[in-house]
């Protein structure tokens, strides 16, 4: 079997399973229902305890100049994407979401924000730097690509299936969060919840040591 499923069905398998479980709970007679479930410590709609499951690693080329290795991110808590620059869909929803992540915590908290391209051919310079704007995003994204054949190692690797089509691309939205360790803790599908996402940004980082960043971001 594959190493990884992808995500989109497994999230969504999850979210059946709890929506069944949840509808069971709240159905039964009172006098046998189960105590309280405890909150999860993570609010995607996949989580995995640390040290359980490494991030798929890779080096990309930054469309604004130089590489980026998920390595060089190694140290604090990073948000992992997928999207297109010229998408007027979903990745508007997934790119504000992202930049009110970025809002919600001090300069100093912000994770590191990768952007793996869904649309090589489309996603160059002046187009990145436009849906940064439009979607607020603040400093310190990175936005990636490569060949086809390097970026589909990528969203292979991370469950991601993209399938273009005329005039556009239908790709999976799902965002990882990484701990400052290199391993994945949460996968999470629009629509995003930017103050949670934010709190689990901040447990994550509490919870995984690492040097004090910059609060010049």
């Amino acid at each position: 079997m594959a190493r990884r499923v992808a995500l989109v069905i497994g999230l969504a398998a999850v979210v059946g399973v709890a929506a069944g479980v949840g509808a069971h709970v709240l159905t039964a007679p009172s006098a046998a229902r189960p105590a309280a479930l405890p909150l999860p410590e993570l609010h995607g709609q996949a989580t995995w305890p640390a040290g359980m499951r490494r991030a798929p690693q890779f080096t990309l080329r930054d469309v604004l100049g130089g590489s980026v290795s998920l390595a060089s991110t190694r140290g604090h808590a990073t948000l992992l994407a997928f999207l297109d620059s010229r998408c007027r869909s979903l990745c508007p929803i997934v790119g504000r979401a992202l930049g009110d992540v970025q809002r919600a915590l001090p300069a100093g908290a912000r994770p590191d924000l990768l952007v793996v391209s869904v649309d090589p051919a489309g996603d160059g310079a002046a187009s990145v730097r436009s849906a940064a704007r439009r979607w607020r995003m603040g400093p310190g994204w990175r936005w990636l690509t490569g060949t086809r054949l390097q970026l589909a190692a990528v969203w292979r690797s991370y469950g991601i299936a993209v399938r273009p089509r005329s005039n556009d691309i239908v790709h999976g939205a799902a965002v990882y969060l990484i701990d400052p360790h290199g391993y994945e803790r949460a996968g999470y599908l629009a629509p995003l919840l930017p103050n949670f996402l934010a709190l689990d940004v901040r447990r994550v980082e509490a919870r995984s040591p690492a040097a004090p960043r910059s609060s010049d971001a």
